[in-house]
């Protein structure tokens, strides 16, 4: 018995946090899947899940893009 799956695998992310706002547009650089957590709030010893959107969707889950991945 041969059992599948149709996961997409999305290798790079956009990213912002909830909490301080810091995101790619300040690092330069798109989140990996393994990214889940604010860099910034990590060094203030908390951890804050970080919103993510596909990096081939510009618009973004704010603007009307594809929801945004946590």
């Amino acid at each position: 018995m041969k059992l599948s799956t149709q996961q997409t695998n999305i290798p790079l992310w956009h990213y912002s946090c909830p909490e301080c706002g810091f995101g790619n547009a300040e690092t330069g650089y798109h989140a990996t899947s393994h990214m889940i957590y604010c860099e910034v709030c990590l060094e203030d010893n908390r951890q804050v899940k970080l919103k993510r959107w596909p990096a081939d969707d510009e618009l973004g889950p704010a603007l009307g893009g594809r929801a945004a991945g946590s």
